[in-house]
């Protein structure tokens, strides 16, 4: 029996408990589902569920319950309305792109993120007509002035990797808003235990 979310209010008790499905053993703890993939009922079954005509799991590449409690779980502790678990913090990144921009566009990136992200923006987006500009994530007066009509994105990671240099996530929620960006938090170092970026949405 699926918990409802939103009726876990204490952060201890949803990080313990939201996004649990329990399966017909009534399991106490998430069940580890390590299949990859899932039986059907018949060959039509099969069918809808491939096409995405009706819901349910195929492949654990795809989806799995396991990952599916995750989702939720993370969803309800960072305040977000979904959740798309990855493989890596650099493929969540990059699935961030690829759904955010495309030829053209340009991208605002605090010079301070993780190494492998730079790399990914300098020299993989670049590929692709990206075109990203580096400023000092403390003065979101530098965030402004690198911005431009192709400004699509803003990308900040705070506190930052390895110099723990931190965003003004309201300012910067609010000049992400004002350019019609998207607005990117990596909130690695905190976790949703110490630093909520959704909760300030109501304010940018």
């Amino acid at each position: 029996m699926s918990e409802r979310i939103d009726e876990l209010s204490d952060f201890e008790t949803r990080a313990v408990r939201a996004g649990t499905e329990r399966s017909q053993f009534n399991e106490h703890s998430e069940a580890l589902f390590l299949t990859s993939s899932f039986v059907f009922d018949n060959a039509a079954q099969a069918a809808a569920r491939f096409s995405g005509a009706e819901p349910g799991n195929v492949y654990s590449r795809f989806t799995n319950p396991t990952v599916t409690m995750f989702e939720r779980r993370l969803a309800s502790l960072e305040g977000a309305e979904d959740c798309l678990a990855t493989a890596s913090g650099m493929a969540a990144i990059m699935a961030t792109c690829l759904a955010a921009l495309r030829a053209g566009d340009h991208v605002v990136c605090a010079a301070n993120v993780f190494g492998a992200t730079i790399q990914l923006f300098s020299n993989v987006l670049s590929r692709f007509d990206i075109a990203v500009s580096y400023v000092d994530a403390k003065d979101i007066e530098a965030w402004r002035a690198a911005a431009t009509p192709r400004t699509r994105l803003l990308y900040a990671e705070t506190p930052s990797n390895p110099l723990m240099e931190l965003v003004d996530l309201v300012e910067f929620g609010k000049l992400g808003r004002a350019l019609g960006a998207v607005s990117v938090v990596d909130n690695c170092f905190c976790t949703p235990a110490l630093q909520r970026p959704f909760e300030l949405v109501s304010t940018w």
